[in-house]
């Protein structure tokens, strides 16, 4: 069967397939690195000063307990950084303070005051109040990387002050998000939006370069990706409800 979410087999460009030369390395894990890791990577990268390691760098990482928050602290702390994250919950306060991090609340109000103007690399995967707040956190010298908008897509709190999405006027929330990407691209200084596709599309074999890299962590023992569940296909809608709770502990993978 051919096309289609359904399909069986899928058509793809040589110049956009990389191989994994390990079979030893689960395809679960793999499929972790293609995207969730690869953002976390690239995003630490874009923050770094000339490519020096991040040994004793400050490092905020915005809903550090998501997928992509996750990943990001396991490498940022595999270079000595000392990473501090935001979270929703008690229970992920446990769980994140388990991997050597800092834990403050989600809502920019309750931390700035705290981290103003220290923080070497902000990775800001939430974009409460346009991105704003994380920037006031970095020092003289740091940069924010934005890699998601998640207070502004929260489906179970719309109403909330800080992400707000439907008001008056309806549903805002593309508007919200195209006005941030906009603001974080040409606007902001010290800042960087960050897109996987867009990177993968402007330059594959560093992308390809920087996926074997990874892998090579994976095969050493140096990183295990954190998988939630592993999924069919007839689970997807419940998974992708449960993922958009924010309570998944690590990525939700498909299996075939």
């Amino acid at each position: 069967r051919r096309g289609g979410g359904n399909g069986y087999y899928a058509k793809l460009t040589t110049k956009n397939v990389a191989p994994v030369l390990n079979p030893s390395i689960d395809a679960a894990d793999v499929v972790c690195l293609v995207d969730v890791y690869m953002t976390a990577y690239q995003a630490l990268r874009v923050g770094k000063k000339d490519g020096t390691p991040l040994t004793d760098a400050h490092v905020l990482i915005t809903d550090g307990f998501s997928p992509v928050g996750q990943a990001a602290v396991q490498l940022a702390k595999l270079e000595g950084a000392n990473v501090y994250v935001t979270t929703t919950e008690t229970r992920q306060d446990e769980y994140m303070k388990s991997l050597g991090v800092k834990c403050l609340p989600l809502a920019p109000s309750k931390w700035l005051h705290k981290l103003k103007g220290k923080m070497d690399i902000v990775i800001d995967n939430t974009c409460f109040d346009t991105y704003d707040s994380s920037w006031k956190a970095l020092n003289a010298t740091g940069v924010l990387v934005c890699t998601g908008m998640t207070s502004i897509y929260r489906f179970q709190d719309l109403k909330g002050p800080e992400g707000c999405g439907c008001d008056a006027f309806g549903d805002t929330r593309d508007i919200q998000a195209k006005w941030a990407t906009m603001k974080a691209r040409y606007i902001m200084s010290q800042t960087k939006f960050h897109d996987l596709s867009e990177s993968f599309r402007n330059d594959p074999k560093k992308y390809q370069q920087e996926l074997k890299y990874l892998c090579f962590l994976v095969e050493s023992g140096t990183l295990k990706p954190k998988i939630a569940e592993r999924v069919s296909i007839e689970e997807i809608p419940d998974a992708q409800r449960y993922l958009e709770t924010g309570k998944a502990n690590g990525t939700i993978v498909c299996l075939p």
